[in-house]
């Protein structure tokens, strides 16, 4: 005797269909949402590695190692989702008849099943780690910081005085009466450490006319050395005005220099060729030279306030600072004053003064080293702190903070490294307070410096590590 197939039998299909469906949306949506924490976990950890790699270069500096330069090149992630549904079941059907004084029938359906979803989720990273170890790499650790970068980064607002103390090798002073001063940033290779407190206070003054609005920093186009010829009556133009109101109409065109400043500028384009070959041409005869000038009125007023301190007050400090501007403060890149002079007087000597930039190799090695120097100086010297200004009185990084009894906060990296804890902090304060954050600046600068090293990875002929996991 046959039986109708029980109701819950013949909706076996749609449930599993169903369940199906809802594991695939499931998974769609895991998709979706795994993007961002996956961006997030991957750059925390791009991030990570590249402070740890500039803590580690800097405490192997401080301990008189080498340092080393790896780059992290592409970045995959290969993330695989699938979604299985595996079903069972079974049936039974019992019939049983009983006669005694009535007849009993007895009928049995049992069904049972199992419904088992799987839904899997991997993720395999693949990414190149690449040793700098090219001559390129070299080159670019060794050759000054470009005077272009310096530019930028004052343009951008950057504290002055940080940069100064960052990326300033010396300060080179010719007075009018012809006497010659050297300001070292550095507590070590100074000559005493008169120098490396008069450095410091300088760092103050144009820091002060930076805050005050009364400092700029602007470039001039001269001759380059290939070209150069003894320039006119008006002498070099500011880089992007016009001509100077001398200049013969057949000046340059938008190089910004009198036309009787260069003959390269005057003479025809050997080949004729056009405009823009011309123009390109022009363009070689001559770069551009930057240098710091002050407003007179601020700068006297500046002047006049630090007369007034102690620090400041006595000998020739003030006039000095008087001297520096009173022509123009050239930022070279391994430039001497005697260069500079030429450049600004158009080949004869006169009073001037230059900033030599540091080659991003020596910044690292003088910002790792300054620390222990700066803190024996301080120690052995009583009257070395009290001659230089207050925000100037810290080393221009400091990564050991032991001993130091006031509270910190959270590093930004820290690591061991022959037995010595290195940090980047600064002491707990007003979080707004440049001054407070003073440690984390310089360490932002070296890192934003070493993309100048590091950013363009392809063009170097390179090892590559490919790591997968």
């Amino acid at each position: 005797m046959s039986t109708a197939p029980s109701a819950s039998s013949s909706f076996r299909p749609r449930w599993q269909f169903a369940a199906l469906a809802l594991a695939g949306l499931g998974l769609a949506g895991c998709v979706t949402k795994q993007l961002v924490p996956d961006f997030a976990t991957y750059s925390e950890a791009y991030a990570h590695d590249l402070n740890w790699q500039m803590l580690l270069n800097l405490a192997r500096l401080d301990q008189g190692h080498p340092a080393y330069f790896m780059a992290i090149g592409e970045i995959r992630l290969s993330r695989t989702q699938a979604a299985s549904l595996q079903g069972s079941g079974t049936s039974s059907h019992t019939e049983a008849q009983t006669v005694t004084s009535s007849i009993s029938r007895t009928v049995t359906n049992v069904l049972a099943g199992t419904l088992t979803p799987n839904v899997s989720n991997n993720a395999v990273p693949t990414y190149s780690i690449i040793p700098l170890n090219s001559e390129d790499t070299a080159q670019q650790l060794l050759q000054p910081i470009s005077i272009e970068v310096f530019n930028t980064l004052y343009q951008q607002g950057w504290p002055v005085d940080q940069l100064l103390r960052v990326l300033v090798e010396r300060i080179e002073l010719e007075r009018t009466d012809g006497v010659r001063l050297v300001l070292h940033n550095s507590p070590t290779r100074a000559a005493n450490p008169a120098s490396f407190a008069r450095f410091l206070r300088a760092c103050e003054v144009v820091r002060e006319l930076q805050k005050r609005g009364g400092l700029q920093l602007v470039s001039d186009e001269v001759p380059s050395p290939s070209t150069a010829e003894p320039a006119g009556p008006g002498g070099p133009a500011t880089r992007g005005g016009g001509p100077a109101a001398d200049a013969p109409a057949g000046g340059a065109r938008g190089s910004g220099r009198p036309g009787a400043g260069s003959a390269a500028a005057n003479r025809p384009a050997v080949g004729g060729g056009s405009q823009s070959t011309r123009d390109s041409r022009a363009a070689e005869a001559s770069h551009p030279v930057y240098h710091f000038r002050a407003n007179p009125q601020i700068l006297e007023e500046v002047l006049a306030g630090f007369a007034r301190d102690e620090k400041y007050a006595g000998g020739s400090t003030v006039e000095n600072f008087r001297e520096v501007f009173r022509s123009s403060l050239t930022v070279g890149s391994g430039a001497t004053v005697d260069q500079a002079g030429e450049l600004e007087s158009g080949g004869r000597r006169g009073p001037h003064s230059v900033l030599v930039l540091r080659s991003f190799r020596n910044v690292l090695d003088a910002v790792a080293q300054e620390q222990r120097a700066f803190d024996e100086l301080a120690k052995k010297d009583p009257s070395f702190l009290p001659q230089i200004p207050e925000r100037q009185q810290r080393p221009v990084l400091r990564t050991d903070w032991s001993g130091q009894k006031a509270s910190l906060l959270k590093p930004v990296a820290e690591l061991k490294y022959f037995g010595n804890t290195y940090q980047i902090t600064d002491h707990a304060g007003e979080p707004t307070s440049l001054d407070n954050r003073w440690n984390r600046d310089v360490f932002r600068l070296l890192i934003d410096l070493s993309s100048q090293v590091t950013v363009d990875i392809t063009k170097f002929q390179r090892q590559v590590l490919e790591l997968s996991q």
